[in-house]
């Protein structure tokens, strides 16, 4: 498929005008399992309240791209929470132009607000799990993240309960923003306690209790599911 030499456009629409995008929302969905999938209102409630940023790749035929992100504080990173694009446009950049102006944005956004980030941080579906599905999937995934520059954190990390139902095996991968050396352990575990309760128990609304529970055996070096 080409472009009709037209380029695509990026933006960061607001809550109310985020609702009326069917095509996002449609992409959105194609695009994770449930088991990976927060709410709608869980978004775009992080967007009325300033914590969390959207992101559409269009054309004059509509969207054909999305990211959202939350902005953390405590260290100040950029959490990648979504980034995906509609299958009869991938692999001819578009993604890796996505998750630029996502960083760009939500790293001037930080900026804005006094905080210098630190980098960009995402879950990925581990490349080793057998359970995490199409091994050449988690495999492409991964390339494509490290050919924009990131790398796998070998911490071992779960993705709380977004669906309510139970915490997902996952893995993050860790983007350095420029002039920055590379994190501590110690800065990863901040990174993921900041994760965890800036962004899963402030708004997704995640027990404190369960997001405690899943972070010990994190912190010793294993995984419990």
């Amino acid at each position: 498929m080409c472009y009709h030499h037209s380029m695509p456009q990026f933006d960061c629409p607001g809550a109310e005008e985020l609702s009326g995008d069917l095509a996002w929302w449609r992409i959105y969905q194609e695009s994770f399992p449930v088991s990976e999938r927060e709410p709608p209102e869980v978004i775009q409630d992080s967007l009325r309240s300033g914590v969390g940023l959207a992101f559409r790749a269009r054309f004059e035929t509509g969207t054909v791209g999305l990211a959202t992100t939350h902005l953390l504080l405590k260290p100040s990173a950029v959490f990648l929470v979504y980034l995906a694009i509609d299958r009869t446009h991938r692999d001819r950049g578009l993604g890796g132009a996505l998750l630029d102006y996502t960083w760009r944005t939500s790293a001037g956004r930080l900026r804005g607000r006094g905080f210098e980030p630190l980098g960009m941080v995402w879950e990925v579906d581990p490349p080793s799990d057998p359970r995490a599905g199409d091994p050449d999937a988690r495999a492409r995934r991964v390339a494509f993240f490290e050919r924009c520059g990131a790398s796998l954190l070998p911490q071992p990390y779960l993705q709380p309960p977004v669906d309510g139902v139970a915490p997902v095996p996952m893995q993050l991968m860790y983007r350095l923003a420029e002039g920055r050396e590379l994190p501590s352990p110690e800065t990863i575990d901040a990174l993921i306690r900041a994760i965890y309760f800036e962004k899963y128990a402030a708004v997704n609304r995640i027990p404190v209790e369960i997001l405690n529970h899943l972070l010990r055996p994190m912190q010793t070096g294993g995984v419990a599911t």
